[in-house]
């Protein structure tokens, strides 16, 4: 079974209207395959945790506008690329191909590449997995594959 699970951590001054907010916070994500495993991290706005979450609530996704989100430093190329994750159709059958690449934050060459199966059901609750999350009503969301 292959798992793919975000953890989001808010800057401290999210919660205390005395200090000047910073509205980037930690984002781990970590995966899981039969062929592969990796964990890693970026400093990340919650915004955009957020957005690429509602974004999940599509069907059907198209071959030529997948789900994408990714992190990073500069061009967000190469040993910049911290994060992505990339969602797009597997076949005709209504299957979804969840792409990733995970990097350790500190030693960028230490990364995870890979592709898992999922379907639409087990996107939807990651999707409310994400909300939840960033609501802080949870702390991880996961989305479930083969």
């Amino acid at each position: 079974m292959s798992k793919l699970t975000f953890r989001y951590q808010y800057d401290a001054s999210f919660f205390d209207p005395k200090k000047p907010r910073n509205d980037f916070g930690w984002l781990m994500v970590r995966v899981q395959t039969d062929q592969s495993s990796g964990e890693g991290g970026f400093w990340v706005q919650w915004q955009d945790v957020k957005e690429f979450g509602e974004a999940l609530n599509v069907f059907a996704i198209a071959a030529d506008r997948p789900i994408v989100a990714q992190w990073g430093f500069d061009m967000q190329e190469g040993d910049d690329l911290r994060l992505r994750i990339e969602i797009v159709p597997a076949n005709k059958r209504g299957d979804l191909a969840v792409r990733f690449e995970v990097a350790d934050y500190n030693e960028p060459h230490n990364r995870a590449r890979g592709c898992f199966t999922t379907n639409y059901p087990d996107l939807d609750a990651f999707r409310v997995g994400i909300a939840n999350l960033m609501d802080r009503q949870s702390d991880e969301a996961t989305l479930n594959g083969r």
